[in-house]
């Protein structure tokens, strides 16, 4: 999860570029991403390639929440997995 440095650096990101450009990037970086992830299915692509590209996106992920709502997004988040765990537990 991001540190306090990585919050300033998306902030500056958001004010530099903008909203729309980087929501567009998230676009591409998750396009990139499902191309990356094609290939390693196929036995094609690397383990570094993926972690790349997975990389990007959480950026790309962590930046827009920045910008629409951190805490609500942490928030969030910490529901998602603590659902996963609950249904985890039933299997």
């Amino acid at each position: 999860m991001a540190t306090n440095k990585d919050l300033e650096i998306f902030d500056k990101a958001l004010s530099t570029y903008g909203i729309d450009k980087q929501k567009w990037m998230l676009v591409e970086e998750c396009g990139e991403l499902l191309n990356a992830l094609a290939k390693h299915i196929r036995g094609r692509g690397s383990f570094d390639e993926l972690n790349t590209e997975l990389a990007d996106v959480s950026i790309m992920v962590e930046q827009i929440a920045r910008f629409y709502g951190w805490e609500e997004f942490l928030e969030e988040r910490a529901r998602k997995i603590e659902r996963l765990e609950k249904r985890l537990e039933g299997k």
